[in-house]
């Protein structure tokens, strides 16, 4: 999608949709009134006739071929101004997004500043209007046969252009940097969402590796992989155990940015690569099973992440680690009741071979010590637990340090990736402690999504500040979203680009 920031003082060719926003508690049409009197005459009546009011998600439509912005245009309610957030405006770019493509337009004409209000500025409003935008265009579709008729069978086309009027010229090249960003952004998440939505038959471990050879040639990162023999030499029994199922080798991929910027401290990134998991001999129900190709989201996440730094050019050091499996069972597979050796050298009784990420996520986050971290932060489709918590809305977040994940908190919020944190009491500790090991790989059925936190900061270099989010519930949606396809969503590329944007 093209997206441009133009001037209201402009001549402009008519685009195909001119879209404003009005809110519930501010009726005014001046700004829309000096650029379409003609609507805004219209939309004054409506009012006035109560057949609009500008609540949140009331719209009024008109189509006119003597418009002057477009031959239709669209007024969308927006709700209370005070109370209107970025969250929301979101969800009614996403919306309008949608609205567009269901009328097969292909440029689309915004008032900007008739959406501002509430905790929506210009500079937040602008990335979260072009992020948004980009986010809601995107489709997966590279395995369906296509024919001439697609787009007359209910078929949304996508808008090529988005044209967004200011009335402040000078403000341009400012915010032209914001759209710049929110882009690099967004094409980061759609990378997270590919490799995410690729089945298991496409991306196993090895090929999630050249994935990740692909992003590091084209951005210009540093690529070490560790297959069997240095993962048999590093002794890391948890990755080397989930895979001893699978025909296919397992690998740690390491990514590594900034080099240049290591005397600044190193941040490390950690992401769960479970191209699919069964459950191992703890096989999971048949159903949504199929959905199991997510559970590489942390490790896709982490790998699309590396490519946004690199395009944005940050000050920083940042290493990512991606321990990539499969999880199957077969004539050789893990057993429940298997004691392995992690690298750190603690001792795993496993319990269930289902609650594989963990293990593989210790050994990664074990070696990270190599880099002596100033900050540790892992993504991982942990818990099923989480989902239950949380649903589709939240990310689970743990850790041991409040600063970071204060921040990592603040950055969900912005970015409308939305955290909540759990509780890391010693007392959960107790229900994983092993009976013929040094820990136990699940600690029963209660308090999963934090227990599992727990096993992991067992692994965690001595005094390194560490947040752990689960994205379980918020990697995937089950039904279509207006800014998201059924499928992955890509999340955690937006949390962590403004994480490390901010970063000091």
């Amino acid at each position: 999608m093209k997206i441009e920031l133009l001037s209201t003082s402009d001549k402009l060719k008519p685009a195909d949709l001119f879209i404003a926003g009005c809110f519930e508690d501010e009726k005014s049409f001046k700004a829309l009134a000096s650029l379409e009197p003609e609507f805004a005459k219209s939309a004054e009546l409506a009012v006035k006739n109560k057949r609009f009011t500008g609540k949140k998600g009331e719209s009024l439509s008109s189509f006119n071929p003597r418009y002057q912005k477009a031959s239709e245009i669209l007024l969308e309610g927006l709700g209370p101004k005070s109370k209107f957030t970025l969250c929301q405006f979101r969800e009614t770019v996403a919306k309008l997004v949608q609205a567009a493509r269901s009328r097969k337009v292909k440029c689309v004409r915004i008032l900007f500043e008739t959406f501002l209000g509430g905790k929506v500025d210009s500079s937040s409003g602008i990335e979260a209007l072009s992020e948004t935008a980009i986010l809601a265009s995107y489709t997966f579709d590279k395995y369906k046969s296509k024919s001439k008729k697609d787009n007359q069978n209910g078929h949304p086309e996508k808008v090529e252009a988005l044209e967004i009027l200011i009335s402040k010229k000078a403000a341009e090249k400012n915010l032209g940097k914001v759209i710049n960003f929110a882009r690099t952004v967004a094409a980061g998440t759609i990378t997270a969402r590919n490799l995410i939505n690729e089945p298991g038959n496409i991306i196993n471990p090895a090929r999630l590796v050249e994935e990740a050879r692909k992003i590091a040639r084209e951005k210009k990162l540093r690529l070490s992989v560790l297959g069997p023999s240095e993962l048999k030499r590093l002794k890391m029994g948890g990755i080397l155990g989930v895979n001893q199922g699978s025909v296919t080798p397992p690998a740690l991929i390491i990514l590594e940015y900034g080099a240049s910027h290591a005397r600044r401290g190193t941040v490390c990134l950690v992401g769960k690569g479970v191209t699919f998991d069964t459950g191992g001999i703890s096989i999971k129900p048949a159903a949504d099973m199929e959905k199991m190709k997510y559970d590489k989201a942390g490790a896709c996440t982490v790998i699309a992440a590396m490519g946004v730094l690199a395009d944005l050019k940050l000050p920083l050091h940042v290493v990512a680690l991606a321990p990539t499996v499969e999880n199957m069972p077969s004539k050789n597979p893990q057993r429940p009741g298997d004691i392995i050796r992690m690298f750190n050298g603690k001792s795993v009784e496993v319990i269930n071979t289902d609650a594989e990420g963990r293990l593989i996520l210790g050994d990664a986050l074990a070696y990270s010590a190599k880099y002596k971290p100033k900050a540790l932060i892992d993504l991982a489709t942990l818990t099923g637990m989480c989902a239950y918590t949380f649903g589709e809305k939240a990310i689970g977040l743990m850790g041991n340090d409040k600063s970071l994940l204060d921040r990592v908190k603040r950055a969900g919020e912005e970015t409308g990736e939305r955290c909540w944190e759990l509780p890391m009491w010693d007392d959960y500790k107790e229900t994983i402690k092993g009976h013929h090991s040094d820990l136990l790989n699940t600690g029963g059925r209660y308090a999963g999504t934090i227990t599992a936190a727990k096993f992991l900061e067992e692994f965690v270099p001595e005094k390194t500040p560490w947040a752990h989010l689960d994205i379980a519930g918020t990697a995937w949606c089950d039904s279509p979203r207006p800014d998201c396809p059924k499928g992955a969503t890509g999340v955690g590329v937006r949390l962590l680009a403004n994480l490390l944007r901010n970063w000091r």
